[in-house]
């Protein structure tokens, strides 16, 4: 376990488009991948169909080979999308709304050893002791935006936390993406209005996914090197 604090040259560049970042960031595991490949935040119910969960299997399995998986580790979208990113032998990121040493939900004590060896990490933003509060669900739903390329919706009610996650994306200017649902079910509500919105990329598969993240990484990569190389806004797009 260590800890990196927001002017040191290890903390995540992604959080530093947040208006409020961590001043410190708690990380048990390697953050590597976040520079290594694009990053997709998986988003969704607690209260996941099996539908839901048989769509990730088949398509989050070949994303992950490509995509590093973020999510928040709570039960249902969250624990789905790890668990089939750990299954493919690929890292995941957990970020907690506790400290590293209470993780909520409690099994990911459990699947710490795995966490790591696969080449992924838990994450929080609290003090290794601190315990779950209701305040911190929120404030999580901001890291998962801020580190990702793309943020997908896979299940979510209009009212939920993950209409959060999805607000935060949009303010930040991150794509967030949808998988379509059924029309009357509570679980689609929030994708079906991101849709009709224009507020979001309708997916149907991991293709799909996978185009979105590369065009987003890519867009990414030019911004820093504009941010970085001087006159670089003249060069060609590195995207090209």
């Amino acid at each position: 376990m260590r800890q990196t604090h927001l002017l040191e040259p290890q903390y995540p560049t992604a959080l530093k488009d947040l208006i409020n970042p961590p001043a410190v960031l708690y990380i048990d595991g390697s953050l590597a991948a976040l520079d290594e490949r694009p990053v997709l935040a998986v988003v969704g119910s607690r209260d996941c169909s099996i539908i839901a969960e048989a769509w990730m299997r088949r398509h989050l399995t070949e994303v992950s080979r490509f995509a590093l998986i973020v999510s928040g580790g709570a039960v249902g979208v969250d624990d789905c999308a790890h668990r089939v990113a750990l299954s493919a032998g690929e890292p995941t990121v957990v970020v907690l709304p506790s400290g590293l040493k209470n993780p909520y939900p409690t099994h990911w004590r459990d699947a710490n050893e795995e966490v790591r060896a696969k080449g992924g990490a838990f994450v929080s933003e609290y003090e290794p002791e601190q315990m779950i509060r209701r305040s911190h669900f929120e404030k999580r739903n901001r890291l998962l935006a801020a580190f990702a390329d793309v943020v997908l919706v896979v299940e979510a009610q209009s009212k939920s936390g993950t209409a959060i996650t999805a607000r935060h994306a949009q303010e930040l200017g991150r794509a967030v993406a949808v998988v379509p649902w059924f029309p009357g079910d509570p679980r689609g509500e929030l994708g079906l209005e991101l849709l009709t919105q224009s507020a979001a990329l309708p997916v149907r598969n991991a293709a799909d996914l996978l185009s979105a993240l590369s065009r987003e990484a890519c867009a990414r990569h030019t911004r820093s090197l504009r941010s970085t190389v001087p006159n670089s806004a003249n060069q060609e797009d590195a995207c090209n």
